[in-house]
Order: C-alpha cells, then structure tokens, then sequence
C-alpha cells in the first residue's frame, strides 16, 4: 500500500494502515485497501468470537478437570476403570498409570496455554510445556512409582510457575523490541 500510494522510502514494519496510506494511488491502491479492510474486519471478528472469557474459562475447568482425572488414573486407576471387563482382562492398569502422568503434557499445559496467556504466565507455561515430557520420559528410569513421576510433573510444572512469577517476572515485557517480528 505504502509503494502503491507514494510512500517509497517508508519502513512499514510496527505501522498502522493508516501510517502507511499515503493517499491516492488510484484503483491498484484501493484494490489494496479494500483486502487490508477486510483481513483486518475477518481479524476483528475471530478475535471477538473465539476468545471471549468464557472460552478461556473453559479451558480452565478442562485443566483442573484433567488435573484430577491424571491424578486419579496416576495412583488408581482401577476407581475410573475397575468396572470394566477389559481393564483386568487386557491388563490396563500400567498403561492407564502412565497415561495418568503423561496428561500433564497432553492435555493440562496445553489447555492452560490455549488461553494465550502474557507475561510470566506464558513464559511459566512454555517452560512446563518443555520439562513435562523431560519428566515423563527420564522419570521411569529411576523410579517405576507412577505416582511419584506425576508428583514430580506437578513440582516441574509449580517451579515453573515460581520461577517465572517471582525470579524472572521483570524482563518479559510485550512492548519490547525482542517480542516484535524480524521483518
């Protein structure tokens, strides 16, 4: 738009349309206009459509819901699944513990992190986001305790949370130079 309107030597990164509309320009540049127009009007309305506080609510409650549903299928999970024929008969509680301690990478983080989070709380979620699997992947070697391996997914997942909130809350922030797009 900015080439197309007169504005040749303007460095458009970080500006609005409006900075970058010098005027005129004729059909080529109203052509240009119109799709910025409606790319912004499509932008506006997912925004508002997908991620209103109801939306991220949800996905909260999916997190603590998995939380305990992870905890449950962790240490026993024979009390979500023992009234079933093929969890005794197809041996399942292993493969059930281990999927209990796995949720944190699977299905906890991930919900948490749906919300787009800023600041601390995305730097503390990215990090969990990492060592989870670290955990869930390393952990057996030293102990077959599936209980103890979603403990230690917790830990990781609070230190996360400490680490982020209280020792490193300071240099995270959105305006900044190094959160901006390299174009």
């Amino acid at each position: 738009l900015a080439i197309a309107t007169g504005l040749v030597d303007l460095d458009v990164a970080g500006l609005t349309t409006e900075a970058c509309d010098g005027g005129g320009g004729g059909d080529v540049a109203q052509a240009i206009r119109n799709k910025i127009e409606k790319k912004e009007k499509d932008l506006a309305m997912e925004r508002r459509a997908v991620f209103r506080d109801w939306l991220k609510n949800v996905f909260v409650g999916q997190a603590v819901i998995s939380l305990g549903v992870s905890y449950i299928m962790a240490t026993n999970p024979s009390a979500l699944f023992g009234g079933f024929d093929w969890f005794y008969s197809y041996n399942m509680d292993i493969s059930i513990q281990v999927l209990g301690y796995w949720f944190w990478w699977l299905f906890i983080v991930p919900s948490l992190r749906s919300r787009r989070p800023k600041g601390p709380e995305k730097k503390a979620l990215d990090i969990a986001f990492l060592g989870t699997p670290l955990i869930s992947i390393l952990a057996p070697v030293a102990t077959k305790d599936t209980g103890l391996i979603w403990l230690a997914n917790f830990v990781i997942v609070a230190g996360a949370y400490g680490y982020a909130f209280v020792l490193d809350a300071d240099d995270d922030d959105e305006s900044s130079e190094t959160n901006q797009p390299a174009w």
